[in-house]
């Protein structure tokens, strides 16, 4: 499963917490926290004549964050997204990509906006970059 792959790829993050967990479409009151979540997406970017397809695989990446009054937190928190943009952009150029089963190769990944808070809680919140995987699906 791909999901599965992008989470593979995602785990070993030097950005990521090393004691947090990284979910799948699920994310604890806690702070940190992360998780993958499937985006619903037209699939197909390009369908070449010999049947192969240029494809793509839309997802958020969250996280559960300390979040309040302290300003340095909180850009802490926006700066993390950043960097997190910055380290997926490294990757697709050193063509260190998710590795994908059967006839399926990874082209790039990338973050598609800039992440954001999403909701908050008192002292927590839930911040998140939309991300898509890029891949070559052969016939």
């Amino acid at each position: 499963m791909i999901i599965d792959k992008i989470r593979d790829f995602i785990s070993v993050c030097p950005l990521l917490d090393e004691f947090a967990k990284l979910n799948v479409d699920f994310l604890g009151p806690n702070a940190t926290e992360y998780t993958i979540d499937s985006i619903p997406t037209d699939s197909i970017l390009k369908q070449y004549v010999d049947g192969g397809k240029l494809k793509q695989y839309v997802f958020v990446f969250g996280s559960r964050e300390f979040y309040g009054p302290d300003v340095l937190q909180n850009i802490e928190n926006s700066g993390f997204y950043e960097k997190f943009s910055e380290w997926l952009d490294t990757k697709t150029e050193l063509g260190e990509l998710p590795l994908l089963e059967g006839n399926k190769e990874s082209d790039s990944i990338e973050a598609m906006s800039s992440g954001y808070l999403f909701g908050s809680t008192e002292d927590t919140a839930r911040y998140q970059i939309q991300c898509r995987l890029i891949y070559y699906e052969d016939k």
